[in-house]
């Protein structure tokens, strides 16, 4: 390495010689001297740094850490500039990317000490950083939060960013938020000792902090409710240790305010609307904003027309208020109305959806029939039909423990540990009717002719044109559909695939030790998502193609009982299904095929 004396003479060393820096080097009459320098001592001449430094986190660190920074980390070797120098690297401007050369994913990862990896760059996101860069002198840098030769960790009483004093730390610039904070019951807690109380970083982040305009922004309006005041205040363990009403926090989420707020509304009122962002009182002080003689003017923030009774209309007291006991006893009373009224709507329904369905047996057994399905079929359709359905109800439910048909089945009983022995015993019967149906598929005559008559063929493709030009009004002609259309072999093929890849997903979430013992671990991960998001398409197929065919069209109303009885009738067999009518009977299909309304469709059976 080369030092010319023009890096020297630029730099606060000014007129210092090196052998001043480098003692090793003094009396070298050789040149050029040795290729590697002893390490420089800069404490000799800056005794009073250098002792504050040894004592800070950087000093403590560089006993063991090779990492720690060094003088020459920090200023440079030689053109060394004074902090009041912008281009100095310890300007204001130029700090955040000098300390970047430690504090950066890249560099920080593998350390042994450090996994705060990535606050330069959160920091470069934040207010700041955005601040310096349009040459805010007063805007803060690393060593405003940090210090700078006697930077402490945070967990050191003494430093700047520990829990107890960055308050303090943020009131060199923002005073006037520190005396309102101060004065709020969260300061004067801290200040008391209680290190649950939120700070300033708690609420606004520490190194990426935003501007409170920005969406992404923990204390903006559409976040600062669920995202800050919640972390504290649904917190069970907080509300129990600190004596705090319970629910006070849910109120607020099932109120207008909360539910708009939820729903997108930057205008509706959060915690801060109300009990102010920094000044935060109870309501017993009279200077409180939610006191009573206050909270009137509080709601007219929002609603200028705002009474007395409509301020006090709305409160977070709900074991305390009367009206809040009257609003239980309310709700209780309608939710008995709702489950008698519409419980017995659903019966009264379903007897007479009985009876329609009972008249279509009748109907059916009174005409000459077909089969459709064998005894043995009808079985594996219903074992298959009943480990479906438990596996959908059981596998969403853990998914979305939270939804109102999840809690119905709490309230009986059963829970996730029954629905997690539910599911299981569900996917072992789905298991054995899939290898039922494969025995029958390959080792019985009935099965074979099943097989192939499942198999696409080149007639589909025509098919599915045919039948859409006709129920667009495009064509007079319809398909004739053999044993089984398109849409039932689609339905079919889909199944197995489904299947498969629900039963492979299935066992590595069930012995998932067994699996990631050969398997990559991310294996449980992937066949997570796979498994929800086939479910859900699975369940949506169901639904939405094929209940129409088999319930909700009006050809079928009020359902096919083919999967109950295995038959259909003649009639049904030659309109729907006319070249397999020909096919097993050897009769013409000489049927209304072609006059029936354009609003009919081929139908499944």
């Amino acid at each position: 390495m080369t030092v010319v004396q023009a890096s020297l003479d630029s730099s606060v060393h000014k007129g210092m010689n090196c052998i001043d820096c480098h003692a090793d080097l003094a009396g070298t009459v050789d040149y050029p001297h040795k290729e590697t320098a002893e390490h420089v001592q800069c404490g000799t001449c800056h005794s009073d740094v250098n002792d504050v430094y040894v004592n800070s986190a950087h000093g403590t660190a560089s006993k063991n850490n090779p990492n720690a920074p060094t003088c020459a980390s920090c200023h440079g070797k030689h053109n060394i500039l004074s902090a009041q120098n912008p281009l100095a690297m310890t300007s204001g401007k130029n700090l955040p990317v000098t300390c970047s050369s430690c504090h950066s994913k890249l560099a920080l990862k593998p350390d042994p000490d450090i996994r705060i990896a990535d606050s330069y760059d959160r920091y470069m996101r934040g207010i700041h950083a955005e601040g310096i860069s349009k040459g805010i002198g007063s805007a803060a840098t690393c060593n405003d939060c940090h210090g700078m030769h006697d930077l402490r960790k945070a967990s050191d009483p003494k430093s700047l960013a520990n829990k107890m004093n960055i308050p303090s730390t943020c009131a060199k610039c923002h005073n006037d938020i520190y005396i309102q904070y101060s004065r709020g019951i969260h300061g004067k807690a801290l200040a008391a000792g209680i290190l649950d109380a939120p700070n300033c970083t708690d609420c606004h982040g520490e190194h990426e902090i935003l501007e409170i305009s920005n969406p992404n922004s923990p204390v903006n309006a559409s976040n600062i409710s669920d995202f800050v005041c919640s972390k504290c205040h649904n917190d069970p363990r907080i509300v129990e240790k600190y004596g705090l009403a319970k629910g006070k926090f849910s109120s607020y989420q099932d109120s207008y305010h909360g539910l708009a707020v939820k729903g997108g509304s930057v205008k509706a009122a959060n915690c801060a609307s109300c009990h102010m962002a920094h000044e935060i009182l109870p309501a017993s002080n009279k200077a409180s904003s939610i006191n009573r003689v206050n909270l009137t003017a509080t709601c007219q923030k929002c609603h200028p027309q705002a009474t007395e009774a409509f301020a006090t209309s709305y409160s977070h007291n709900t074991a305390e208020a009367e009206f809040h006991r009257l609003d239980t006893w309310v709700r209780n009373i309608y939710i008995f109305a709702i489950i008698l009224i519409i419980g017995g709507m659903i019966g009264h329904n379903l007897i007479i959806f009985g009876r329609y369905v009972v008249e279509k047996h009748r109907s059916n057994k009174a005409q000459p029939t077909v089969e459709r399905f064998t005894a043995g079929m009808v079985f594996q359709h219903m074992v298959l039909t009943i480990a479906f359905i438990a596996l959908v109800i059981t596998g969403f439910a853990l998914k979305y423990s939270d939804a109102w048909w999840v809690k119905i089945l709490n309230v009986v009983g059963i829970y996730e540990g029954a629905r997690g022995v539910i599911h299981r015993i569900a996917a072992v019967f789905l298991m054995y009717i899939s290898v039922h149906h494969a025995v029958f598929l390959l080792f019985t005559r009935r099965g074979k002719s099943e097989l192939k008559a499942f198999m696409p063929v080149k007639d589909d493709v025509s098919n599915l044109k045919k039948n859409l030009l006709y129920f667009l009004g495009k064509s007079n002609e319809r398909p004739r559909f053999d044993q089984y259309d398109y849409t039932e072999k689609g339905e079919y093929w889909a199944l197995v695939w489904g299947t498969f890849v629900m039963a492979l997903t299935g066992f590595i979430l069930w012995f998932p030790t067994f699996f990631t013992g050969f398997l990559p671990a991310w294996i449980v991960k992937i066949a997570e998502t796979v498994h929800l998001y086939e479910a859900w398409l699975a369940t949506l197929a169901i639904a939405v193609f094929h209940f129409f065919f088999v319930i909700f069209h009006p050809d079928q109303y009020p359902m096919s009982l083919t999967w109950i009885t295995g038959k259909m009738t003649v009639e049904s067999c030659k309109h729907h299904h006319p070249l397999w009518y020909e096919r097993i009977t050897g009769d013409k299909a000489d049927t209304d095929h072609e006059s029936r309304p354009k609003g009919e469709q081929a139908t499944k059976h």
